[in-house]
């Protein structure tokens, strides 16, 4: 029988593997490796800039976002922005050792500031979905957190303060290296995502994945194609022949449709998918994420951009 022990165990060893990844020391120097543009864009924020990556500053690869072994649903997107300012695990293993690397990767939310480190989670809007920074205050609200716990609640029926980041749902990424506008994120997303999404959905039980945004969800078809429809998720300019689906783009879109019953619960079924990954039948959802121009993401604001049956059909996953 396994425990919760053993669990939180291996967790903590794939999410201290993930952040000691050896790609990100062998790329910084291979110019033809895929994750180089990614990490040397990270290397040169640095001054002076980063050449060699053991016992640097460079911010290490991050695992995921919230308790992966609990979590009732996975927000997946392309990879992790890059925040200089907060007390996050580097390659300086002096300031970081593995242990504090191992509990920041695996549950980077807590309650309380007592460890000086990680993100708070909190029915308090004036302190959650904010990062400890390396001076011991709080950062701005990280907009792309706001979003997914709106999303959360919004899916599990339950007040946004009540919404738990760590037991509730999990946030985690196709390409693990951290910049903002996915930077080098196209040249890495293969590369990384073969190494290390099977591992990670390995311990996670959520039978509910929420694809956010066209990168992550090309780079769900490059890896599960055949499981996935045509017609799953809209974007342009698929090398996969896939994406050629609807997603309103803006409320107006959103309205024409519903008046053409274009916009009824058997078409939004359609970007829905079952893939058995690691074992188990998750359903893959796809959705517009903010700031990628796919259109339409905040169904609290738009009642008619999800039907009551695609909400059931999640809450019976969770």
């Amino acid at each position: 029988m396994v425990t919760n022990i053993e669990i939180t165990g291996k967790a903590n060893a794939l999410a201290l593997e993930i952040a000691k990844c050896s790609d990100v020391c062998n790329s910084l120097t291979e110019i033809n490796h895929p994750c180089n543009p990614v990490v040397t864009w990270q290397a040169g924020k640095f001054s002076p800039k980063i050449t060699e990556v053991a016992g640097s500053n460079l911010q290490r690869p991050e695992p995921w976002t919230g308790d992966l072994t609990q979590a009732k649903m996975i927000f997946l997107s392309s990879n992790p922005s890059f925040d200089a300012s907060e007390n996050y695990p580097t390659w300086n293993e002096e300031l970081w050792n593995d242990e504090a690397v191992s509990q920041f990767g695996a549950k980077r939310f807590v309650s309380d500031f007592k460890r000086n480190f990680g993100a708070m989670d909190s029915p308090d809007s004036e302190i959650r979905d904010r990062t400890i920074g390396r001076d011991g205050t709080l950062s701005k609200e990280v907009a792309h957190w706001r979003w997914v716990r709106q999303f959360a609640a919004f899916a599990l029926g339950k007040p946004v303060g009540e919404t738990s980041a760590i037991s509730d749902y999990v946030m985690t990424e196709l390409v693990h290296c951290k910049s903002p506008h996915e930077e080098g994120v196209v040249q890495a997303l293969s590369h990384c995502s073969e190494k290390w999404f099977e591992k990670i959905m390995e311990l996670s039980p959520a039978k509910v994945l929420f694809i956010t945004g066209a990168k992550a969800a090309e780079a769900i078809v490059s890896v599960y194609g055949d499981s996935i429809p045509d017609d799953w998720g809209s974007w342009g300019n698929s090398k996969f022949g896939k994406g050629k689906g609807t997603w309103p783009r803006t409320g107006l879109e959103l309205e024409n449709l519903m008046a053409g019953d274009l916009w009824n619960a058997e078409a939004q079924m359609k970007n829905m998918c079952r893939v058995k990954i690691s074992g188990l039948s998750r359903l893959l959802v796809y959705v517009a994420r903010p700031g990628g121009g796919g259109g339409i993401n905040t169904p609290w604001n738009h009642p008619d951009l999800i039907d009551s049956k695609i909400i059931e059909t999640w809450r019976q996953e969770f």
